[in-house]
């Protein structure tokens, strides 16, 4: 089995680079078109996505790739690199600087690495339950907050507190709550990852790319990352971020049969 630190250098190397790119656009007037998805899209996505598809390739010619943008070029590999160009592409229309890039590498179907670039900031979070997570090269942990009444919670879309099927438990928790603060996109996953905050919680619509490396790093660092019945899975596009000593109450309060 490879040592997964062994990538720490190459996804560190290929992200600055993508953010390169990334910040060539960020100053720039954005044309902006909608997917099928109803999600938006820039020349900027699709730039860093071709940069990354074909540097990994050359790197890891064996490995399958699946990307957001260009689909999935399978090797019928035991590994296999999942890309989000620009997580959070609605952030970074708006010039708002709270977007990544995202990469996980999977093994065996299952995702063991997580890397996310903020090209503005200029701030590289990797990690994994193998070698513990990391921001540019420091050793990182979540919060060692015990008790909701004094957490911070973030939410991408605040009306995932209002008109979501989940409102209602995601509401009760909000009021147990310290602090409730709209960070969004990989964002959010990061500021638990450092300690800064102490959940993170979006309650549907996420796709594999944008919650695969977060399982990775969120262990990594001492976290959780899991859907919001406390399953560690990827299909269901929940994602609820914590650290070790809140996850289990915070189940208490948001599990349906818990309402």
């Amino acid at each position: 089995m490879e040592n997964l630190e062994s990538f720490f250098p190459v996804l560190n190397e290929l992200s600055r680079k993508s953010g390169a790119i990334v910040r060539r656009y960020f100053g720039q007037p954005l044309e902006v078109e909608m997917k099928s998805d109803d999600t938006p899209v820039t020349k900027a996505d699709r730039e860093v996505e071709e940069f990354l598809r074909v540097s990994l390739e050359k790197l890891y010619p064996g490995f399958s790739i699946y990307g957001e943008e260009y689909g999935e070029t399978d090797k019928a590999s035991s590994h296999r690199w999942i890309i989000d160009p620009i997580d959070g592409t609605k952030s970074f229309v708006l010039k708002t600087p709270l977007f990544g890039t995202m990469i996980a590498l999977e093994r065996d179907g299952l995702p063991v690495l997580g890397s996310i670039y903020f090209p503005i900031q200029d701030l590289h979070l990797i990690g994994s339950a193998e070698t513990g997570t990391f921001l540019n090269g420091e050793r990182c942990q979540v919060s060692q907050t015990t008790r909701l009444s004094d957490a911070t919670m973030l939410v991408t879309d605040p009306r995932s507190l209002i008109d979501h099927r989940n409102s209602p438990s995601l509401l009760k928790l909000s009021r147990k709550v310290r602090l409730v603060r709209g960070m969004g996109d990989c964002y959010g996953y990061y500021l638990v990852a450092r300690g800064l905050a102490d959940v993170m919680i979006e309650p549907g619509e996420l796709a594999y790319y944008d919650v695969a490396p977060l399982h990775p790093i969120l262990s990594g660092a001492g976290g959780h990352f899991t859907n919001l019945s406390g399953e560690v899975e990827f299909k269901s596009g929940q994602g609820l971020a914590t650290n070790h000593l809140l996850h289990q109450e915070i189940l208490n309060v948001i599990k349906p049969d818990k309402q």
